[in-house]
């Protein structure tokens, strides 16, 4: 049985194919306006030419931290970040809560202005750039419309409003003259940072607690603008049946399918699945129905994974103890039950994400040139030991004619905020 459940997560190469020609048929419809899992939404900026210049203060805004910066751009497709502060949501002292009920809009951006204010202490600025990460309509390059929140925050009297307005509001509240010049998500800013120090980049993508890719389109813009395709969204896909399971548990049945399928959020809660599934037909001998953690969705973590997958003493430690709290028997038949699945999840990941960006890089193959890179993000690529070369083994094996890399972009969602600033002020 364990034979069985690992077959139904491998990808064959029909099958990989046929993700790889149903993502860029859902683009193309996007692109045409007919109904899609994907969409083509305009970030109302360009790809940088890698002369931009100037110090710029850059806002990250969209995890558990809030993050801003003082960015001097150099040209040449050089940075220097020259002063950096980071707060969390929730203060560790219990100072400030600002995932709490009762939080407002006022509160919320009050709290980034007030850190805004901090930085530029005795430092000039020429720009702000704000990559804010939560679902929004962009409307130009500066304005967009805040659809809903995510990650725990929910701040009162926000929905339907600009988080431009919103935080140039409560900086002009503080004294601060100051106000975004561009506001963008994670995804472009990855993007941005990326071709700032290399032309040759045409897509930008993160896969972390979520998933997401944008691209430079070509089709119907008067120039070639980066778009964002919600690659998170994307339905046209083998589910097998945990797959389905863990989807009926989630909040959005039906939505973010393919984030479900490979983003940190979900591995471990797909792991999760299967072994109580596998437990439930009699497939392990050690599965225990009582214990919380067959009942307790999101128990299995994504760094917990990581210690299964490694079969280094330093991991298997680690595992032990976290089978010890759950009240799972530290047998070598767990551990490679655990191996072998976590093997297979991680690698059916690999080869959808892989899909999806062959398509980005197959659309406007021409227009790209022979070398092509993807600047790239989130946890999974930087953490996950292969995940972002397993991923670029794939391309390099199905497109030979080309030089076809990833590049982890540090800092991503800062820098590319302080490029779309710059970009936006000089054009």
């Amino acid at each position: 049985m364990l034979k069985e459940s690992l077959e139904m997560f491998h990808l064959d190469e029909n099958t990989w194919r046929a993700v790889a020609d149903q993502f860029t048929r859902e683009l193309d419809m996007a692109g045409v306006g007919e109904s899609s899992s994907l969409k083509i939404l305009p970030s109302y900026s360009s790809a940088p030419r890698g002369n931009e210049k100037g110090n710029y203060t850059a806002i990250d805004f969209g995890g558990s931290n809030l993050r801003v910066m003082q960015i001097k751009l150099q040209g040449q497709g050089s940075y220097r970040i020259i002063k950096q502060l980071s707060r969390p949501l929730r203060d560790p002292q219990g100072r400030y809560d600002y995932t709490g009920p009762h939080t407002t809009g006022e509160d919320v951006f009050g709290w980034v202005a007030d850190l805004v204010a901090e930085l530029l202490m005795g430092i000039s600025t020429d720009g702000l750039g704000f990559t804010f990460s939560f679902p929004m309509k962009q409307q130009s390059i500066d304005s967009a419309c805040l659809i809903s929140w995510t990650k725990e925050l929910k701040p009162a009297g926000t929905i339907g409003k600009d988080p431009g307005v919103m935080l140039g509001d409560a900086l002009k509240s503080r004294g601060i003259k100051l106000k975004p010049a561009a506001i963008i998500n994670d995804t472009v800013a990855v993007f941005l940072a990326g071709c700032y120090h290399d032309s040759a980049v045409c897509a930008g993508s993160i896969c972390g607690t979520g998933f997401n890719t944008c691209i430079l389109d070509y089709n119907q813009w008067k120039y070639p603008m980066i778009v964002n395709t919600e690659a998170g969204n994307f339905s046209r896909l083998p589910l097998i049946y945990y797959d389905k399971v863990l989807d009926s548990q989630t909040e959005n049945p039906g939505q973010q399918l393919m984030e479900k399928m490979v983003s940190g959020k979900y591995l471990g809660e797909l792991l999760r699945v299967t072994l109580k599934d596998m437990g439930e037909r009699g497939a392990w001998s050690d599965y225990d129905p009582s214990l919380q953690i067959w009942n307790q969705p999101f128990a299995i973590k994504t760094e917990v994974m990581d210690w299964m997958q490694k079969e280094t003493p330093q991991a298997r430690l680690l595992l032990a103890g976290w089978m010890a709290e759950k009240g799972i028997p530290a047998r070598a038949e767990n551990y490679q039950l655990f191996t072998s699945l976590v093997k297979v999840i991680v690698q059916r990941a690999i080869m959808l994400i892989a899909a999806s960006y062959f398509s980005v890089l197959q659309r406007n193959p021409l227009l790209y040139g022979e070398r092509q890179l993807i600047a790239v993000d989130g946890a999974l690529f930087k953490h996950w030991p292969g995940f972002l070369a397993g991923t670029e083994k794939i391309l390099q094996r199905e497109l030979q004619d080309r030089s076809v890399f990833l590049t982890y972009t540090e800092n991503g969602s800062s820098i590319g905020a302080a490029i779309a600033a710059a970009l936006s002020l000089v054009p």
